[in-house]
C-alpha cells in the first residue's frame, strides 16, 4: 500500500487533488507553513493561498477546517527543529 508521503512526493501533473482530506493525523498541524490567527488555522504557502483564494485552511466547500491534522496539501513542508 503506498503512503499519503509517496503519493504527495509523487505527484509530477494535477493528479491528485492539492488539498485532501487526511484521515491518518499527517497534516497542516506539523507543516512549516501552518500558524494560527485569530483562532482560525491558517497557512502562509503562497501556493496554497493561490489555489484557495484565501490564507485560511477551509475545505472544497469554503468551511472552516476545525482539526487541522486532518487535512494536508501537496505543498506540505515538515516543521524544521529548531
Amino acid at each position: 500500500m503506498i503512503s499519503l508521503l509517496e503519493l504527495l512526493h509523487e505527484e509530477k501533473q494535477e493528479q491528485y487533488v492539492p488539498y485532501m482530506y487526511s484521515p491518518v493525523g499527517f497534516g497542516c498541524h506539523v507543516c512549516r507553513f501552518y500558524y494560527k490567527e485569530d483562532d482560525k488555522h491558517m497557512c502562509s504557502n503562497k501556493d496554497y493561498q493561490a489555489y484557495k483564494g484565501t490564507a485560511e485552511l477551509v475545505d472544497n466547500e469554503g468551511n472552516q477546517i476545525k482539526d487541522p491534522s486532518k487535512w494536508c496539501s501537496n505543498w506540505f513542508k515538515p516543521v524544521k527543529n529548531a
